[in-house]
């Protein structure tokens, strides 16, 4: 599994937030279309194998006029749906 797959999932709108991701992004106002502008031009720097659930990807880059990272954690469903699971910044 690529980056691509999850690229290609943003630009065909098939992805959907969980309520979670939807609170963190409002807590440090983040916005779906960072989130997307992430997933496009971000990096992935992990694929987390060890949930049952299926594996996560792990995105990271910053949205454009931000000054912080944002990572943003996604899986796919037996549907082919992007779900993406949590959105929280980087502190480092």
């Amino acid at each position: 599994m690529s980056i691509r797959r999850i690229r290609r999932a943003i630009r065909e709108g098939r992805y959907e937030f969980t309520l979670h991701a939807l609170e963190e992004m409002d807590e440090d106002d983040i916005t779906e279309a960072d989130v997307a502008q992430v997933i496009i031009a971000g990096s992935l720097v992990a694929k987390l194998t060890d949930d049952p659930r299926g594996t996560r990807f792990v995105v990271r880059g910053t949205p454009k006029d931000k000054d912080f990272d944002i990572e943003v954690v996604c899986r796919f469903l037996p549907s082919a749906l992007m779900r993406i699971i949590t959105v929280y910044t980087v502190e480092d």
